[in-house]
């Protein structure tokens, strides 16, 4: 792969955690800290939503923080997101549909500790009504970790529905949900022959891991991803996505 085809940086942390999510463990200032001493450009604050436990009783923090919640500070972009867990099947999350106008960019997870895993089939099927539902950006580590997936009607429908699958800097260290990187290659793979967007996040718990997303380069420079499929490769390309994706969604 020549040089120029590269993917130098990635300017943007698509999935940071703070103390709203109950089981991280740094603020929103100490976040923007870190993210500004790492060189990057931005951030999304993605806590996690009320079916995981230690979380506040709803979800309406996410509301007040397009409130309270500057778009830019110490010239970092802060990204006003949420990490919806996927509590069924059917593809339901635990953000209130209501709520998701205030949200910049959605992610949608399926976490063990809410929801059961099921079969292969049926992981796929939650995971794809989520994206048809209309109201999910991207799809959280979708590693296999005690959840398999099938990976081309996966990246298939995110291709139909314009959603992106998240490549997970903290799953492919192999630390928390063991070794993922042979699932990855394979989802990367199809999601490259697919045009599927793809998003890099740290899935940071403290601050000290903003910005933590070599890992996640490397893969993508290995299957030498289209950087133009990449939304967080610059601050340019996220907005871009997101103004697709309020196609689908009414983003305020």
């Amino acid at each position: 792969m020549g040089l120029e085809n590269r993917l130098i940086d990635l300017m943007l942390d698509l999935h940071t955690h703070t103390v709203v999510s109950g089981h991280a463990y740094s603020t929103l200032k100490e976040n923007i800290e870190a993210a500004r001493a790492k060189g990057l450009k931005g951030f999304a604050v993605t806590d996690h939503g009320p079916a995981m436990p230690g979380v506040l009783g709803d979800a309406y923090h996410v509301v007040n923080m397009k409130l309270a919640v500057p778009k830019v500070m110490e010239d970092i972009r802060i990204i006003r997101g949420f990490e919806a867990n996927i509590i069924d099947y059917e593809g339901k999350t635990d953000l209130p549909t209501e709520f998701s106008p205030s949200v910049e960019f959605i992610i949608a997870s399926l976490h063990e500790i809410c929801i059961v895993p099921s079969s292969r089939e049926e992981n796929t099927a939650g995971v794809i009504n989520a994206m048809a539902s209309g109201y999910v950006d991207a799809i959280g580590h979708p590693d296999g970790f005690k959840f398999p997936l099938d990976y081309l009607a996966i990246t298939e429908a995110a291709y139909e529905y314009g959603i992106a699958l998240e490549v997970n800097n903290n799953s492919l260290k192999g630390e928390v949900r063991g070794d993922t990187r042979h699932n990855y290659l394979e989802l990367l793979r199809l999601a490259k022959k697919n045009r599927v967007y793809v998003a890099a996040g740290s899935d940071s718990h403290f601050y000290v891991s903003i910005g933590e997303l070599d890992m996640a380069r490397d893969i993508l420079e290995e299957v030498d991803y289209p950087k133009e499929l990449i939304i967080n490769s610059s601050v340019e390309s996220f907005d871009e996505f997101i103004r697709l994706r309020g196609n689908e969604r009414k983003i305020l």
